[in-house]
């Protein structure tokens, strides 16, 4: 609050955020990455995973769980920040997998996430493991 009279300080401009700025800032940036390893598809999930990605890294998603009995792991270590948009992206991933005959393994070690998981009712559905090599191991 200022003293009346006195004159008023202007705030200095935020920063622009150019393409440039947003692109040297991948790790903020939602996307999904799939390779194959053994019978499994992964996706990766990096970056931010909320409204704004929802649609691209639902693509990558439903590619992967589309194959007749898909076996997908979602490797959510990437990730640095999931929310229900997240939630909604699983559980529609775990849906395809299941009517599929397929089976999903989801790969998680933050406690944020796992929270979030936990919040939205699916921790205990797809039972993350804290690393890749423990969701390619077959029971």
């Amino acid at each position: 609050m200022t003293q009346q009279g006195a004159p008023r300080q202007e705030a200095p401009p935020p920063a622009a955020i150019t393409p440039e700025r947003f692109r040297a800032d991948r790790s903020a940036a939602p996307r999904a990455c799939a390779y194959g390893v053994g019978g499994y598809t992964v996706v990766e999930l990096h970056g931010e995973i909320d409204i704004v990605g929802r649609e691209s890294v639902g693509l990558e998603l439903d590619r992967a769980t589309s194959p007749p009995a898909p076996a997908v792991v979602i490797d959510l270590t990437p990730t640095c920040f999931f929310d229900c948009s997240g939630v909604e992206l699983l559980c529609r991933a775990y849906r395809r997998v299941r009517d599929r005959g397929g089976r999903l393994r989801v790969v998680c070690d933050s406690p944020l996430i796992l929270r979030t998981l936990r919040v939205g009712g699916l921790l205990d559905v797809v039972c993350p493991v804290p690393t890749l090599a423990d969701a390619l191991r077959e029971d």
